[in-house]
């Protein structure tokens, strides 16, 4: 009986240490898995950077802005999931969030309601979402300046801050307009052997008589196909009467396209949609992307990054239907914004007699109050370099 039990101990004993010497050999395993995967996952997550330069944000006055939107967008904030990006370690990333639009003095009418959000826009390269935290009170009842503070923080720690002076009066200040530009002076200007000189247009034009156009010596037009607005995607309702119009004048014809993605599947369902109502229809140039709904980027909750990369989307998705692309933007955003890392063609607009943008572009946008014969009312001048 002894001995029977002694022989149950041992038995028991080496089952025990079976046991344990499976469990030591799993542990290694597992602690082996993690270090390898944890070294990938670091080595993966610093592979991109953005150079994003604060000092470069647009800042606008209270009345006036550098460049004015070639259409009519209001933005709702959506809700469709986007892809993660790939997280950064806290030491890596240094960039603070950058202010994309900034009104330091805006005036706001006794009793109405103070929005600050109207007033700024910001993104960062990676955070989507940062902290925005704002210092002060304006009471809006009282006459008077209200000063405020202005905070935003990453997920990394990096903190952009920002003053405000908000004007409460009685009645709100009037803008100086632009000078008008007549076309014959925009001719005499800008037109030698090297350029093409024209117009764009939308449904803000209204009904446009293109043989007068083109008599007054204007040698193309951009026009508004459409766009993406609150979800949906439309077509200007002049469209296909300027594409059908502008060519049986002789005029060279482009497109552009509002934009309002957030996500790179948006952009190809939308090219897919701009294709169909294009059809058949021969271009001279390039089709524009025209993303500037920048007063209100926070609320897309994307990135510096990701908006980037729906424009590279975009361009590829042109190209694959055998179309060029191209990106319209202001001075400001294509220093502080856009990194068109592909280098493809880019539609300055820089309302000035002369631009001091040292990039590369193909067209230049230079005016918004241009005058020209069969149009009624302002129109944009732009100017096309044939070698630049």
């Amino acid at each position: 009986m002894k001995d029977k039990k002694q022989i149950l101990i041992r038995a028991l004993t080496i089952c025990i240490a079976v046991v344990g010497f499976i469990a030591v050999v799993m542990g290694i395993y597992l602690a082996s898995r993690f270090i390898y995967n944890k070294s990938f996952k670091d080595k993966d997550n610093g592979a991109a950077s953005l150079d994003i330069s604060t000092e470069q944000a647009t800042i606008t006055d209270a009345t006036t802005t550098e460049t004015t939107e070639l259409s009519e967008t209001t933005t709702e904030e959506t809700t469709e999931e986007l892809t993660e990006a790939t997280p950064l370690d806290a030491g890596e990333d240094v960039t603070p969030p950058v202010p994309l639009v900034l009104n330091k003095e805006p005036y706001v009418k006794q009793w109405e309601s103070f929005d600050v959000h109207k007033y700024i826009g910001y993104a960062d390269d990676w955070d989507r979402t940062p902290t925005f935290t704002v210092d002060g009170n304006v009471d809006t009842s009282t006459l008077g300046d209200y000063p405020i503070d202005i905070s935003i923080i990453d997920e990394s720690g990096n903190e952009t801050d920002a003053e405000m002076t908000v004007h409460v009066v009685s009645e709100l200040p009037t803008s100086t307009p632009r000078p008008s530009y007549d076309f014959s002076d925009f001719i005499r200007d800008y037109k030698n052997s090297n350029t093409e000189i024209g117009i764009d247009v939308s449904r803000w034009q209204g009904d446009i008589d293109f043989n007068r156009v083109k008599a007054a010596g204007c040698e193309f037009v951009i026009m508004r196909i459409g766009g993406y607005d609150d979800g949906s995607v439309y077509v200007d309702s002049n469209y296909y009467a300027n594409m059908k119009n502008a060519k049986a004048a002789g005029l060279k014809v482009g497109i552009y396209y509002h934009a309002e993605e957030r996500s790179v599947e948006e952009v190809k369902q939308n090219v897919k949609w701009l294709m169909g109502v294009l059809g058949d229809e021969k271009l001279d140039y390039p089709i524009a992307y025209d993303w500037e709904d920048f007063a209100n980027f926070e609320s897309y909750e994307i990135n510096l990054h990701d908006i980037n990369n729906i424009y590279q989307a975009f361009y590829d998705e042109i190209n694959s239907y055998g179309y060029d692309a191209m990106l319209y933007s202001s001075k400001n955003y294509l220093l502080c914004l856009w990194t068109n890392e592909q280098n493809t063609p880019v539609w300055l607009a820089h309302y000035t007699n002369s631009t001091d943008y040292t990039g590369d572009y193909i067209m230049w946008q230079m005016g918004c109050t241009g005058k020209i014969p069969g149009i009624t009312g302002d129109v944009d001048f732009n100017i096309m370099y044939l070698n630049r």
